[in-house]
């Protein structure tokens, strides 16, 4: 049987990369799976509650601007009326944001980022955690970054939300473990589309050539330097290959069992590299 089975479990952003990766994970460990995303619901449906379906699962699918509070209360609302109740929050949707220096962006480009990658982690916990209190269980899994830890260039938006993400997961761990919810963050490295898309708009920025292949191959071929963020501080300390979303849905699994009851606060690199 799997590790969640019976569990009710939200993930946001479930369109693509992480998120999308977590959510049938979530469903091949026996998870009732409630997915969302800005992408129209019968796209989302197709793509990602189509296979959960095919595999025997149940997935209820929803469009949704997760940095609209109202919108995040009808998911959360949605999925209580359809499962019963909510297990497991993931909150894993985020955008890159511009990629310029500060003087150059606008204050709406700055809020839109901060809105979409830590909003929506505060909004799906504002809503969920009620249900999660009154039941005295719950996993919480917010998606950090890398650049959580480490500075990006030209990304400032970004990496203030993902560095938030951290605050945000610690503090709220404090609050809320009396009553028996776990809070933990994942500190993953790009996945393939969204490491072409940072990498292409970091040479535009730079006025730099852009090898769209070298930086695919940077995620299917061993070799050092593997992960995007390896740039930041060098080769030394960096396995072969860089990890995929696969791996970072696997310990989204983990904190989200039982075999993680008792660890919370904490945050979990899994980009290949050295990093605290």
């Amino acid at each position: 049987m799997g590790r969640l089975k019976g569990q009710v479990a939200l993930v946001t952003g479930a369109g693509r990369g992480h998120g999308e990766a977590l959510a049938l994970r979530f469903a091949e460990e026996g998870a009732l799976v409630a997915a969302c995303d800005i992408l129209p619901a019968d796209e989302l449906d197709e793509k990602v509650g189509a296979r959960i379906r095919e595999a025997g699962g149940e997935a209820l699918c929803s469009q949704t601007d997760v940095s609209e509070e109202e919108q995040v209360r009808k998911l959360v609302e949605r999925t209580i009326d359809h499962f019963g109740t909510i297990h497991i929050l993931a909150n894993v949707v985020g955008i890159a944001g511009p990629t310029k220096d500060v003087w150059q962006m606008s204050l709406e480009e700055w809020r839109h980022t901060l809105a979409v990658n830590l909003d929506s982690a505060f909004l799906g916990c504002k809503y969920v955690l009620p249900e999660m209190i009154s039941k005295r269980y719950g996993r919480v899994i917010n998606f950090s970054s890398g650049s959580g830890k480490q500075p990006l260039s030209h990304r400032t938006p970004y990496t203030t939300s993902k560095m938030g993400i951290l605050g945000f997961t610690r503090t709220l761990a404090a609050d809320v473990g009396r009553y028996n919810i776990t809070v933990n963050a994942i500190c993953p490295g790009s996945h393939e589309e969204r490491g072409v898309e940072l990498e292409r708009a970091r040479a535009e920025y730079r006025g730099d050539p852009f090898d769209e292949e070298a930086v695919r191959n940077r995620y299917q071929e061993p070799r050092p330097n593997a992960v995007l963020a390896g740039r930041w501080c060098g080769d030394e300390g960096f396995i072969e290959k860089g990890a995929g979303s696969g791996e970072a849905a696997a310990i989204a699994v983990f904190l989200a069992s039982e075999d993680a009851a008792s660890m919370t606060g904490q945050d979990i690199n899994s980009g290949g590299w050295v990093m605290w």
